[in-house]
């Protein structure tokens, strides 16, 4: 991969990470700003999630293989046992 498309995907990536801040995160920080509805907040988050996942190669099964869950104290068995 070349430098001019890390620079390029560094740039949409803090884009889009920027708009979706000033959506979801935006009224918090301003008082007088309506928060968006569930709906938006919900789906925008997703989607700015899933395409930053996408640009950036991130794979939500690899990267939950790496978390260990215990259910009543009994390690998580992807097996089905």
């Amino acid at each position: 991969m070349s430098t001019r498309d890390s620079l390029e995907r560094t740039g949409a990536t803090l884009i889009l990470f920027g708009v979706w801040a000033a959506i979801v995160l935006g009224p918090m920080f301003f008082p007088e700003a309506d928060p968006p509805p569930p709906e938006i907040r919900f789906t925008t988050t997703a989607v700015a999630f899933l395409v930053i996942g996408q640009m950036w190669n991130i794979d939500f099964e690899r990267a939950i293989d790496g978390i260990t869950i215990s259910i009543e104290d009994r390690p998580r068995n992807d097996d089905g046992d």
